[in-house]
């Protein structure tokens, strides 16, 4: 629920994550434009894939966007000739995901659909490749949660299939000090996020979106990240069946540091 501030001075807050969402889905691709390094990623693994098949006709990737947004990424390689799936649980991502849908390609999908939610709906077997990009992974926010998301994906995957995971280099965060996220910002807004420990493993996110005019909205809730690092990514990653690990600093193959800003990785 939003609060409404009477004082144009002060902030409007909204108290979950979903209702921020719906406040910067206006803005949402302007603060996160498209990288063009992991459609270029994906397509490589796409690649790899069809190169396995030893098979005259190659035969069609399917791919799982799982917290697509709007759609951007799945939007893109659509015409790659891969069976697109795109899942999130805001329902206004969907909306403009499938309004961005190209004309023609029957087999890109988008489903409003949680990370949690995606082994109850869809097929065991069924995916080629599934990324989970964004730095999505951390807002599951608890360890047995993740852990089921890994178990999940691992049940999802196809014979030989991939997960795709990309998120904040949490090995590279000060010991229980509060951290600032570097500011995404357009013409018309700015977001800034500030992530402080609450916790063995955690942090609680607070967040504000100013506009150009210097109105306000600030994320006025509990919301909470968990510290996905390499060592727990693979540790539970085994635990869920997965035998090999890849790791970049980003989707354009550079090699990963403790110091870089995110973490990529591929669970094989």
């Amino acid at each position: 629920m939003k609060h409404t501030s009477y004082n144009s001075d002060q902030p409007e807050y909204v108290e979950n994550l979903q209702e921020f969402y719906d406040e910067i889905r206006e803005y949402y691709d302007e603060l996160f434009p498209p990288d063009d390094g992991a459609a270029t990623l994906i397509s490589g693994l796409v690649d790899d894939f069809r190169g396995a098949s030893g098979s005259e006709t190659p035969p069609m990737c399917r791919y799982l966007g799982v917290g697509c947004a709007t759609g951007t990424l799945e939007n893109a390689i659509s015409d790659r000739r891969v069976d697109v799936t795109g899942i999130d649980k805001n329902p206004g991502m969907i909306e403009t995901s499938q309004r961005r849908m190209t004309r023609g390609y029957a087999s890109t999908r988008f489903f409003e659909m949680s990370a949690l939610e995606m082994r109850r709906f869809l097929k065991p077997g069924s995916f080629n490749i599934i990324g989970c990009l964004s730095n999505t992974l951390p807002y599951l926010a608890d360890e047995t949660l993740t852990r089921k998301f890994l178990h999940d994906a691992k049940d999802l995957l196809a014979e030989g299939g991939k997960l795709l995971l990309q998120f904040l280099n949490f090995d590279s965060f000060p010991v229980g000090q509060t951290v600032r996220l570097p500011d995404r910002s357009s013409v018309r807004v700015t977001l800034t996020r500030t992530l402080t420990p609450v916790g063995e493993g955690k942090y609680g996110l607070e967040a504000c979106l100013e506009r150009g005019n210097g109105s306000k909205i600030e994320l006025d809730g509990n919301v909470e990240l968990i510290s996905v690092t390499r060592e727990r990514i693979e540790a539970w990653g085994r635990e869920a069946g997965f035998a090999s690990f890849e790791y970049g600093a980003d989707c354009l193959g550079r090699p990963w540091t403790p110091e870089g800003a995110y973490t990529v990785a591929i669970l094989g």
